[in-house]
Formats: structure tokens, sequence, C-alpha cells
């Protein structure tokens, strides 16, 4: 673990310009340009947004990423890596060959490095063993409050880190920070929080789930701690993000906050953005560590004045409620941050890709969190999480009445007397509902809902799902997955 950056002589450049580019190159000027924080000969190593194989604005700036690097270059760095860790199941090589980022960074003197080891993968006669040597020539393990991450040897070894991050609306932590950025450091298996077999209201009253997630963040971001850190917001998805979907709105707001504390650059993002930073618990928690200092008094604030700078932004809709899908009720019971989480991203995602399929399936409930309120009348129940499956067993929609007659009458002799004797009683027969499709996780995992989603409803009723999920296979490759477990990634 490196040693803490230095919290007597923090600096933050708040900087508005006309073009991303020009913006973030008089913001290191006003820093005292790049050779305050690169040094001839030094390895370089850029952490960088990279999350699925799609560019601005869910992944970083590339105006901004090319005139880093070249920064870098010029203030004669040695060697310039740039990394990260994508969404669980894509590899990076995958990534790469989607937007040829190994030929773009190596035209600008600098190298991707596949993390996750993912361009070893090609070689088929890579057996277990060779995976298992590789991973441990990759990455270094390190222990940090009494938990072990696998974490890569290239950024420990780096003279240098800087952290480059795109800023958008989290659902979580209502921004994606530099803090969230670091987290992506580790693979995602380092980065699960796991599942919970004793869900009782304490741990959700508590939200543990968010608890645990910001120790793991901090866990992370104390191991190396970045030189430089940007913040660019100069263009941010609102309303809906940080991946782009239907209720997204991309703002322009021609700002970037840049500096030497990556707690100090996220205090004054929030600041600008009008975000009360009192109860931050990322920050509170972070500051409670010593990674950073939240005291503004104590930060050199360069450039514009916050109270000169007037921005508000629309945060994700925090009611699930609320986003309005076609065909869909949605009702919550009291949940988790992970629950939350990733049923807002489902229900973006089929309000944005799935809008013939909603249409083709009418009067569905969705319910999630503990206890939630019973629906009445629908035709399909999605229980989304454990808390959701746990809490109803016992409710009525469990069940469904079906009346049935039955002859009670006595044998005749005669066909007429069989007739006049007949009586028919309506009887009431109690059955299992079997129109209930349980997504299971503590949170689930939005790759296995998609797939119960298929097979709950068919491939013909979710044309829009089905199609996705062949261009899916293009990107989540079964047999890559099979060596990202092997290498620890997943």
């Amino acid at each position: 673990m490196n040693d803490h950056s230095d919290l007597k002589n923090i600096e933050v450049a708040i900087v508005k310009g006309d073009t991303p580019k020009e913006t973030f190159l008089k913001g290191i000027e006003i820093l005292g340009g790049i050779s305050k924080f690169i040094e001839e000969g030094d390895q370089v190593f850029i952490k960088f947004n990279l999350c699925f194989p799609t560019g601005f604005p869910t992944n970083t700036n590339f105006d901004i990423l090319d005139s880093l690097i070249t920064s870098c270059k010029k203030a004669g760095a040695r060697k310039v890596y740039l990394g990260s860790f994508p969404f669980k199941g894509i590899s990076i090589d995958t990534i790469s060959k989607f937007l040829n980022l190994k030929e773009y960074f190596s035209n600008l003197g600098a190298e991707i490095v596949f993390l996750d080891n993912s361009d070893f993968f090609k070689k088929k006669k890579l057996k277990g063993d060779q995976l298992n040597e590789i991973r441990n020539k990759s990455f270094s393990t390190v222990t940090i409050n009494e938990k072990e991450y696998l974490f890569p040897k290239i950024i420990i070894d780096s003279d240098k880190f800087i952290i480059i991050n795109q800023v958008n609306v989290n659902p979580v932590f209502k921004l994606n920070l530099s803090l969230l950025n670091s987290y992506s450091m580790v693979s995602p298996k380092y980065q699960d929080i796991g599942s919970y077999e004793n869900l009782d209201n304490r741990y959700i009253s508590n939200d543990q789930y968010k608890q645990d997630l910001i120790s793991n963040i901090l866990n992370v971001f104390a191991i190396k701690q970045p030189k430089l850190v940007i913040n660019d917001f100069f263009y941010l998805l609102e309303r809906a993000g940080p991946y782009v979907y239907r209720d997204s709105n991309l703002k322009k707001t021609g700002v970037i906050v840049l500096g030497n504390n990556a707690l100090s650059v996220d205090l004054i993002t929030l600041k600008i953005l009008n975000i009360d930073t009192q109860n931050y618990d990322l920050i509170l928690e972070a500051n409670q560590r010593g990674l950073g200092n939240i005291d503004f008094q104590k930060i050199n604030l360069l450039g514009e004045k916050i109270e000169d700078i007037n921005l508000t932004i629309n945060l994700c809709e925090m009611k699930l409620e609320n986003i309005n899908l076609k065909n869909i009720k949605v009702n919550s019971g009291q949940l988790c941050s992970g629950c939350y989480k990733q049923a807002y991203h489902l229900l973006n995602f089929m309000k944005t890709y799935m809008t013939k399929d909603l249409k083709y399936n009418p009067n569905n409930a969705f319910l999630i969190g503990n206890s939630p309120l019973e629906p009445e009348r629908f035709k399909n129940i999605l229980l989304f999480g454990d808390c959701a499956i746990k809490s109803t067993k016992n409710s009525n929609f469990r069940k469904l009445e079906k009346m049935s007659k039955k002859n009670t009458s006595k044998k005749k002799s005669t066909k007429k007397k069989h007739k006049s004797g007949s009586q028919k009683k309506e009887k009431i027969k109690i059955i299992a509902n079997k129109n209930i499709l349980e997504l299971p996780g503590c949170p689930p995992d939005i790759l296995n809902c998609f797939e119960l989603l298929l097979q709950y409803y068919g491939k013909k009723n979710l044309p829009n799902l089905h199609f996705f999920e062949n261009l899916l296979e293009l990107v989540v490759k079964p047999k890559e997955k099979e060596k990202l477990r092997v290498m620890g990634v997943i």
C-alpha cells in the first residue's frame, strides 16, 4: 500500500472553457504544468473509464485522454500505460477490438494494459495451470482491513498514477466520482459485495450493503492513490445514468475539476453541482480514514470561483415507481442500495431497449424489497431479489382459486331418472400461482435476469431482448468467461 497523499499542500483547479481539450490543458497550466506531476523517466499508469464496448459518455472522453497522454510524453514519461476493469463478464480484449484501442493508444505512444490478461485468451493451447501462472505474474495479493485483493502489479509498480474520471449521475452515490473510478482498479470479483443469508430488517434499515460497498471502495482506493485526479464533467449524463438510457440527457457544463487529491477534487465537484456534502457518506468515511481533506479552508482553490459557477443537474430517480414503464407496475418494500441499484438498471434497460417486448406483454407487476404491497389482478408477477421472494412466501398472490363442478347425483337405473336426479355442486380448489417469476440474488445479477426473463416469457414474446442477447454473446463470450474465472477476475 502506498503512502497517503500530502494533505498539507492540496490544490484543486476549477476550469471553464469552450472545448474539453482546451479546458483540460488550461487546468494543468493553472496547477503548475504537467511537469509538476510527471518527471523524466517516469512510468505512468492512467486509470480511465472503460465499462462497455461503447464510447463517450459511458467511457472517458478521448479528446481529454489524448491530451493527457501527449502531455505525459512531453514531460518525459518513459512509459504511459492505460487500463481499467470493465463490466462483469466482458473482457478487455473484446472492448479493445470493438473500439480499436490497442492501435489508437499505440499511435499516441502509449499502451493499453489488459488487466484481465484477456490478450492471452486467443492462445488456444493455454491450460489452467498456465493461466494460473500468468495470473500470479500479473497480480499481487494485498490485504487491507483484513480483506484480500488481487491488485495489478503494473499499477503498484508505476511511478505515477493518474485518474481521469468521466462524471455522470449514479443511482447509489448521486455522481460517478473519482473514488468510484478507482474501484475498477480491481476486477469485478473483488468489487462484488456478496450475498447475505440473514436478510433481517436491521440489515436493510441500516443499508448494510451500502456500508460494506463504501468500505470496499475505500480499501481499494487506499492501495494506490493518484498523484493527479481529473473529474471531467464538461459534458455529463443527467436524469438517468451512468449509462445511456432513454431518460438520459447529455448536459454541457463546460467545467472540469482537477487536482492532487481525489477526495478534495470530488468534494469540490459535489459543491459545484450543488449536492449536499455534509451527509455524503462516501466522502465522510474517506475523510475519517485520512484519505483526504473536507475542510475547505485547507484546500487551495485555483481558477474559477465556486460561487461564480451556478450549476444544477437532475439526479437519478430515487423512487423506482417513478421509472414509468409500459405495462409494468412497480411496488417497492423496504430495500437496500444493492437491490435498488440493480433494479434501477434493469428497469431503465427495459424502458430503453424493450419497448416492443413490454407492448406484447401486458399486466405485469414488479415487486422488490421486503414486504412490498401485494399486486391486484396482474397476469405476471416478477419478484426481484431475495427479500421480495422470501417476504412474500405467504402472500395471497401466491395462490389462485379455481372453481370446479362435481357431480353429486346417485346412479339411476334409467336415463330419465339420472337426468332429473343429477345435481352439480361448485367446489373451490386452491392452486399455486404459476405466473410468478423469481429473480433471485442479493442483489440479483442483471445478466442472469435477462436469461430468466427469456425463459419465462419466451423468445417470441421478447423479440428485443432476444436480439440483445444475441448481441451480448459477441461481447460476453462463454469461453472467455471461463478463462476470466480461472484468472480470478469474475
